[in-house]
């Protein structure tokens, strides 16, 4: 599974084993996206809040997340609403 991302205004894709569209959750996506971000930025600084938007998981737009940075290299996505 391709996952198609933007974060923080950038794109980016990330590859998933194709079970995970079933069991992961659109959060854990976008938590995974943010990782994804940060690795391919490696001279960049980690924002506290990335801004990620699942535009094109199997074809359905997940919508945006907010992710924040608790720790170094841990991340926490909530949904944000569309208005």
């Amino acid at each position: 599974m391709i996952l198609h991302y933007s974060a923080n205004g950038l794109m980016g894709r990330v590859y998933l084993p194709n079970w995970y569209r079933e069991k992961g959750t659109p959060e854990e996506m976008a938590e995974f996206a943010t990782i994804d971000h940060w690795r391919a930025h490696p001279d960049s600084r980690p924002t506290f809040v990335t801004v990620v938007h699942l535009h094109n998981v199997e074809g359905h737009d997940l919508g945006l997340f907010e992710v924040r940075c608790q720790w170094r290299s841990v991340y926490t996505a909530t949904a944000l609403q569309q208005a």
